[in-house]
């Protein structure tokens, strides 16, 4: 979470992630999707391992969709940098999030995306809030899970939560109740292995709705780790 003016979450059981976004990669956009050099990626991993969490490859401009030799470019492109940061990173799960990628898979790119998923060690599907359908969220991550755990047989599942409903909805940056949120962690527990909780770095720390007290209990509810 980026929350402006958030608190250490760490005392609450929080684990910090680590996120290397596309612009981290290619600044200003400048000779996007070409694959950069590799001392240079490698410094930029090093430069983000700041949290004790996973490391997530957030690029969203390069979904496996199209024709053959643009989803084949892209693999490639794919498939080096998720080598390089487990290179890198080798005690961290590593993997890609969102869509297109690893994520909502048309049956002409499976392939390929089973090949990139033997390059990651998680996935890291979105599942953000665009309404009040419960019934309908619950339905889409469960699939969104399946098509993971189908592309990848035992690799972990961390679901993307937000607290807030996504921008250009009804109730677009309204924080979810601590009901629905509640709702959203508990079906997160029963499909996938873990959450990862986002927030951009625009908004204020803001709990009025519960969703920060309601997760704290979600948290003290979870059987001790073993070992």
């Amino acid at each position: 979470m980026f929350y402006v003016g958030k608190p250490d979450t760490a005392p609450s059981g929080l684990v910090g992630a680590n996120i290397i976004y596309e612009s981290d990669i290619w600044p200003d956009g400048k000779d996007y999707g070409v694959l950069p050099d590799q001392a240079t990626f490698d410094a930029i991993v090093r430069s983000h391992l700041t949290q004790p969490g996973p490391v997530v490859l957030d690029i969203e401009g390069l979904p496996l969709t199209g024709p053959p030799a643009r989803v084949t470019a892209r693999l490639t492109v794919l498939e080096t940098l998720a080598d390089w940061t487990r290179a890198v990173a080798p005690d961290r799960m590593v993997g890609y999030y969102g869509y297109h990628t690893l994520t909502d898979i048309a049956p002409a790119h499976e392939a390929a995306a089973r090949q990139l998923a033997a390059h990651v060690e998680a996935f890291y599907p979105s599942m953000y809030t665009f309404d009040d359908d419960q019934s309908a969220w619950a339905a889409k991550a469960a699939a969104e899970v399946a098509e993971d755990r189908a592309l990848g047989p035992g690799k972990p599942i961390f679901i993307y939560l937000w607290p807030q409903y996504h921008d250009k909805t009804a109730r677009q940056y309204q924080y979810l109740d601590a009901q629905y949120w509640t709702f959203e962690l508990q079906t997160a527990r029963s499909l996938a292995d873990g959450v990862v909780i986002w927030s951009p770095q625009r908004f204020d720390w803001d709990t009025a709705s519960g969703w920060w007290s309601a997760t704290q209990e979600f948290v003290r509810s979870l059987p001790a780790p073993s070992g």
